[in-house]
């Protein structure tokens, strides 16, 4: 079952397993992404920032930051339900390098809801990114939690 949106305004009811929703090669990670994330990370590894290095790697160019990758998917694929928050992330896995030029598609699929308490219900999203090529970059799945229809 497709979802049409990725912005929502649902309660925990509302909410079905097996809903889905793909934003399909809408961010191209550039070098200016690597440098910025860099300087607002600290994360200075040359497997980033250095041509040289990052060459002679297994890799054989500069890469992304796994939690660069991590921050533009879940900023393309997230539910902006005002009724729900992050609860965290569980086996978040950077399964492939991202170079310089990769453009993301991120898919998101509701795979367990399940009340949580009296007024939150929690509902756990996988996401998995791809390359242009359809190969997997990065999974992991998302636990929200959302807000209880009142009186149910």
């Amino acid at each position: 079952m497709s979802s049409l949106t990725k912005d929502t305004d649902r309660y925990f009811e509302e909410i079905e397993e097996g809903e889905s929703f793909t934003v399909d090669a809408v961010r191209t990670i550039t070098e200016a992404d690597i440098v910025n994330f860099a300087g607002l990370s600290g994360d200075f590894h040359p497997y980033h920032m250095s041509t040289t290095v990052a060459g002679d790697s297994d890799f054989g160019e500069r890469i992304a930051h796994g939690n660069l990758v991590f921050s533009v998917a879940e900023a393309l694929v997230a539910d902006m339900n005002p009724r729900s928050f992050s609860y965290g992330y569980d086996s978040l896995r950077f399964v492939n390098p991202v170079p310089i030029g990769t453009t993301l598609t991120v898919h998101r699929e509701v795979v367990e809801t399940e009340p949580y308490n009296d007024s939150l219900g929690r509902v756990v999203y996988a996401y998995e990114v791809e390359d242009q090529a359809g190969t997997t970059l990065l999974a992991c799945q998302h636990i929200t939690l959302v807000e209880r229809q009142p009186g149910e």
